[in-house]
């Protein structure tokens, strides 16, 4: 189990949102000003978003909780979200250029054919998601720290 820290932010309509607490790392430490890494994460970070998790030990509103994730279901996610538009983009764009045969336009029905596989990959992604995440992959509060 995937495990991080966070704070309970707001519990809306019987849903509890936390933002996850920064993972230590350069940021924490003597040098960070001077650390890569720290600077970083600095530059491309964004302000916290909050994540809907399953709450069965009824955490209130400025607890810090540890949230948990099924390593499977991380996995089966990611790849599905990284893998599927990739191999729906080299078919597409093999299939454009088996559709051109000889024609002198190849590379325009390989990129018409590779957007064709992105746009139908996005498609199936959202038409699916339900299914591709099973109930164990909602992030569900483990337990309190504080």
């Amino acid at each position: 189990m995937l495990e991080s820290e966070a704070i309970v932010v707001r519990i809306e309509h019987g849903a509890t949102y936390v933002e996850a607490q920064g993972s230590g790392g350069c940021g924490d430490n003597h040098c960070s000003t001077t650390c890569s890494t720290a600077t970083l994460t600095r530059l491309f970070s964004q302000n916290p978003k909050a994540l809907q998790v399953n709450n069965p030990i009824a955490a209130q509103v400025g607890e810090r909780v540890v949230v948990g994730l099924a390593e499977g279901a991380f996995l089966r996610t990611a790849l599905a979200v990284y893998l599927l538009p990739l191999g729906a983009l080299l078919i597409g764009a093999a299939l454009g250029l088996f559709a051109a045969g000889h024609a002198e336009a190849r590379d325009l029905y390989a990129g018409l054919g590779g957007l064709a596989g992105l746009v139908l990959s996005a498609v199936a992604l959202k038409l699916f998601a339900a299914k591709l995440s099973p109930a164990g992959a909602q992030p569900i509060i483990l337990r309190r720290l504080s």
